[in-house]
């Protein structure tokens, strides 16, 4: 009996295995099997199928592929942009993961606006929208940077750096300029009083005589400024151009030590000491001037003046208000004018219809110093101060040189920038109207030369009523006699 039940059991386990060989055939995909089998015993069957192995094994990947992932993979893995693309799963994270990632789009990059969507910024792009020679240029802004001008050339650079001061150094203050005054004025006072000091013991560059005076007045500035130990340098009547330091200065100082030099030593009181400041630049001119301060040897006034701030005038160390003259009357005008070394026969007979005009209920005034005349214009003691003898030289040059070179004796003297910038700038800070005689500022004068050829004229009033009907005189008078000088000269010839 035991074997034919063995046969028995053995014929079902011979049916089953059709069974599980079919469930991998090309029958599978009809009437697969209820009971999904495991996946082990699928992929080790021997007649299943390549694609049957690849659905089976796709279809437990799905589950994981919804799971969320953590929060903090979503942060690491959002665009930095601000934009979240739909086609991501990152967008199935929670709203908290959400939230936690608005903070990101509110701090874009810098660079983040210059690039855009349609046209990815790559070289070869950049190259293919470059036109051909001669076609109109295209501008796109995300690309292609706008077309710049072409920067000037260094000479450009310079002259507009002179011209706005560009250097970097502080201005001298008024303490400093107005104690340097001092220290000059109490270094003559003594020579002044007892009237010493006249003989004359040299010639400075421009051609003017040196007086003994004089000389005490530099060794003064001298003094000071060796004390002082300011990384600056001056510019002087007698000692030229000299600098206190062994590397770049500073601050540049232009020092007439005693203008009206001649006053002086016959102790009149027209006569000032006149120093102006500016930076250290290249060829400096009268409008490169900071500041500027005239003090009177002889008074108790003091003038100072800053560009664009103003002028301030203080007697005996009080500030005392600035009140111009209005009047513009020819025949009650008080007015000066320059007589050292310009040519009595030429200027006077200019200026001889106005002196008889003015000289009754006016008043006419040889000046010996310009510092001291214009600021006789902030005083109100003056209506005007003319020094018009530079036109002639300059006008007719080969006709009036002889006069002048007898005039200056052996040479051609006229204003010079130590006369004149200091108290040009506190006259014209002060309100008053100040040209040369062909009616043009005077900003262009170079502070650093005393040649002939930057010596200019000077017409100068308190208002410009009076500075127009000056220049309309001047202007006719000097046509007349230049004219007439030139037919003198042809007759000769």
């Amino acid at each position: 009996m035991a074997p034919k039940s063995t046969k028995k059991l053995a014929k079902p386990k011979r049916a089953i295995r059709p069974v599980v060989a079919r469930a991998g055939g090309k029958g599978a995909k009809k009437t697969p099997p209820r009971s999904k089998p495991k996946s082990g015993i699928k992929s080790k069957s021997k007649g299943s199928s390549p694609k049957s192995s690849k659905a089976s094994s796709a279809k437990p990947k799905k589950p994981a592929a919804k799971s969320p992932r953590p929060p903090a993979k979503v942060k690491a893995k959002l665009p930095t942009r601000g934009t979240v693309k739909k086609s991501k799963p990152v967008v199935t994270a929670t709203k908290k993961s959400v939230k936690a990632v608005r903070p990101i789009p509110s701090k874009p990059k810098p660079s983040a606006p210059a690039k855009t969507k349609s046209a990815p910024a790559r070289p070869v792009a950049v190259a293919k929208l470059i036109p051909a020679a001669g076609a109109a240029p295209i501008v796109i802004p995300a690309l292609i940077p706008p077309k710049l001008t072409t920067p000037p050339p260094p000479a450009t650079l310079a002259a507009s750096a002179d011209h706005s001061n560009g250097s970097k150094a502080k201005m001298l203050t008024r303490e400093f300029l107005t104690d340097m005054a001092r220290a000059i004025r109490d270094a003559v006072l003594p020579f002044i009083s007892v009237s010493r000091g006249r003989d004359v013991v040299g010639t400075a560059p421009s051609g003017d005589a040196t007086f003994e005076l004089d000389k005490v007045a530099e060794k003064a500035l001298l003094s000071f400024l060796k004390s002082a130990k300011m990384p600056v340098a001056y510019y002087s009547e007698d000692s030229g151009y000299t600098t206190f330091t062994n590397g770049q200065p500073a601050n540049l100082l232009v020092v007439d030590p005693i203008d009206g030099s001649r006053s002086a030593k016959c102790g009149f009181e027209s006569c000032v000491v006149s120093i102006c400041s500016t930076r250290v630049i290249e060829r400096p001119v009268i409008g490169n001037v900071d500041n500027g301060c005239v003090m009177e040897l002889l008074g108790n006034r003091v003038f100072y003046a800053e560009r664009g701030k103003g002028a301030r005038m203080f007697v005996d160390g009080a500030a005392k208000r600035i009140k111009l003259s209005t009047n513009t009357n020819l025949e009650t005008v008080a007015w000066a004018m320059t007589v050292p070394a310009r040519p009595a026969d030429l200027i006077f007979q200019t200026a001889a219809k106005l002196i008889d005009l003015t000289s009754l209920k006016g008043g006419f005034f040889a000046c010996n110093s310009t510092a001291y005349t214009l600021t006789r214009l902030v005083t109100n003691q003056l209506d005007a101060c003319v020094d018009f003898a530079n036109r002639y030289y300059r006008d007719i040059p080969s006709v009036v040189e002889d006069r002048f070179i007898n005039a200056g004796r052996g040479a051609v003297l006229g204003i010079c920038p130590y006369d004149l910038a200091a108290a040009l700038l506190i006259a014209q800070e002060a309100g008053c109207v100040v040209t040369d005689a062909y009616g043009k500022p005077l900003d262009d004068v170079l502070l650093l030369d005393s040649t002939v050829t930057n010596q200019r004229s000077l017409i100068a009033a308190s208002n410009r009523e009076l500075h127009k009907k000056l220049m309309s005189y001047f202007e006719a008078r000097i046509n007349q006699f230049e004219a007439l000088l030139k037919k003198r000269a042809a007759a000769r010839a």
